[in-house]
């Protein structure tokens, strides 16, 4: 028997801030650390402790902080759907939970909530976190998932 998947585009809804934002910061922050550390090693080779080695050192700081903000302490995505699972990580509603496809056996379509019947448990989640069109594109995804699954699926 010969069945063909429809192959679906990846979904990833991230709430984060832009790539050009992120450049601007760390060309601020490099920019920052450099001008920090030149004022405390001048002030170090004259062995001189005063306000301006504490400025630099508080320069090198904040550059840091500002470094790792905008790098490393990115939020994860709240939701990521492919043809095989649909992960969900919604932290205000504790729900952080990876549903196979395989595993639903049907997708109820609300305004602003989705439900899933996982085998024999009953979820539902409160989309009312995601923006208007980012709601649009993920129902819309889940009815062609349904389609190409097989699995169930109205609007409530």
């Amino acid at each position: 028997m010969n069945k063909k998947y429809k192959i679906m585009t990846e979904l990833v809804i991230r709430y984060a801030i832009s790539t050009r934002l992120k450049l601007q910061a760390l060309i601020v922050s490099i920019y920052l650390m450099i001008i920090s550390i030149v004022m405390a090693v001048l002030e170090m080779m004259n062995s001189q402790y005063n306000a301006y080695f504490f400025v630099g050192v508080v320069g090198i700081l904040i550059a840091l902080s500002l470094i790792l903000s905008v790098t490393i302490s990115q939020p994860k995505p709240l939701v990521v759907m492919d043809n095989e699972e649909f992960k969900l990580n919604f932290p205000l509603q504790r729900l952080r939970t990876i549903i196979y496809w395989h595993e639903v056996t049907h997708i109820g379509i609300g305004l602003s909530y989705i439900t899933m019947v996982v085998g024999d448990q009953k979820l539902q989640v409160d989309l009312e976190i995601l923006r208007y069109h980012d709601l649009k594109i993920l129902k819309s995804k889940l009815v062609e998932v349904a389609e190409s699954k097989s699995i169930p699926y109205n609007n409530i």
